[in-house]
C-alpha cells in the first residue's frame, strides 16, 4: 500500500485580507501547451496561481478556471484577458470579482468521479450524525443500521459500475471501485486478495469512517464501510457475501482489513 499525502487542489481558497481575483477561459482547444501559454502570460503579471482547475478533459475542448493573487501595482485586466484569449484561442476569457476579499471557490459543479456526482461533509457535521445515532439508538442498533445502510448503497452502485463498463471485468470494475473511493477522499484502498470462488481481501487507510473516531476502540467499528464494500461485492458478483473486519484503524491498527467470502 503505497502512502499518500495531501493533494493541495483547492476547490476552496481561504486567504483572508488578500487580493484574490478567478479567471476564467472556457472552450479553448485542448492541447498539451495550452497550460505553458497560460502559466507564461500570468507569470509575466506577477500573478500567484492558488488554483488550477479544468472541466472534463475528455473532450475535444475544455474550459478553464485559475485563481490568482494579484501583485501591488495596477494592471490592465481587460489587456490580460485579451491576450490569453490570442494565445490560447479561447472563445472567451473573463476575470471574476469575490464578494468577500480573499475567499474564493471554484466554479464547476457538481464535482464529479468517474460521471458520478460527489459532495462534502465537513468533519465535524459527519461526526455529530454518526455520535448522533450511537447516542440516540445505542451502539449495537448503530452498527446494525450503519452495516445495512452501507450495503443498500453498495448494492446499489454495483449495478450502476457494471452499465456504466459493461466491458470491464469483475476484478476491473472492483479496482475501478477503490480508486472512485480514493478520488472522493474516502480511504485509500487495496485489493491485496482476489479469487472468484474464494476469499476476497480489501485493506483501507485514512478511512473516513475511522477517522472520526478515537483509537480506543477493542474491536472493529467500520460497519458502514464493510457493508458498502459487502454490497458491491454482491452486486457485482449476483452472489451473497458475508463479511468481517479483521483490523480496524480504531483499534491502533495501521489500516482497516475486510475479509469477504461467498455465503456457503
Amino acid at each position: 500500500m503505497s502512502e499518500c499525502g495531501n493533494l493541495d487542489i483547492f476547490l476552496v481558497v481561504d486567504r483572508s485580507g488578500s487580493r484574490l481575483r478567478g479567471l476564467v477561459i472556457k472552450n479553448m482547444e485542448n492541447t498539451p501547451e495550452q497550460g505553458e501559454k497560460i502559466f507564461s502570460i500570468l507569470k509575466k503579471y506577477d500573478l500567484n496561481i492558488f488554483s488550477y482547475l479544468a472541466s472534463s478533459v475528455v473532450k475535444k475542448k475544455i474550459s478553464t478556471y485559475v485563481c490568482v493573487e494579484l501583485p501591488e501595482r495596477e494592471l490592465e485586466y481587460d489587456k490580460i484577458a485579451a491576450e490569453l484569449r490570442n494565445a490560447t484561442g479561447a472563445e472567451e476569457v473573463f476575470w471574476k470579482d469575490y464578494p468577500i476579499p480573499g475567499f474564493a471557490h471554484q466554479p464547476f459543479f457538481p464535482i464529479t468521479c468517474f460521471s458520478r456526482r460527489g459532495f462534502f461533509f465537513l468533519g465535524h457535521v459527519l461526526r455529530g450524525s454518526f455520535e448522533g445515532i450511537r447516542k440516540r439508538l445505542g451502539a449495537s442498533i448503530a452498527k446494525v443500521l450503519l452495516y445495512h445502510m452501507g450495503r443498500m448503497g453498495g448494492l446499489n452502485r454495483a449495478e450502476e459500475a457494471k452499465r456504466e463498463r459493461p466491458d470491464l471485468t469483475l476484478k476491473q470494475l472492483m479496482m475501478r471501485f477503490l480508486l472512485a473511493g480514493y478520488a472522493f477522499g474516502q480511504y485509500i484502498g487495496e485489493l491485496t486478495e482476489w479469487s472468484e470462488n474464494g476469499t476476497i481481501v480489501i485493506r483501507t487507510k485514512r478511512n473516513w469512517e475511522s477517522e472520526f473516531l478515537d483509537k480506543r476502540y477493542n474491536e472493529p467499528q467500520c460497519h458502514f464501510t464493510r457493508g458498502f464494500l459487502e454490497g458491491f461485492l454482491s452486486g457485482l458478483f449476483n452472489k451473497e457475501f458475508t463479511s468481517r473486519e479483521t483490523k480496524c484503524e480504531c483499534m491502533g491498527d495501521e489500516y482497516c482489513e475486510f475479509v469477504f467470502e461467498v455465503r456457503k
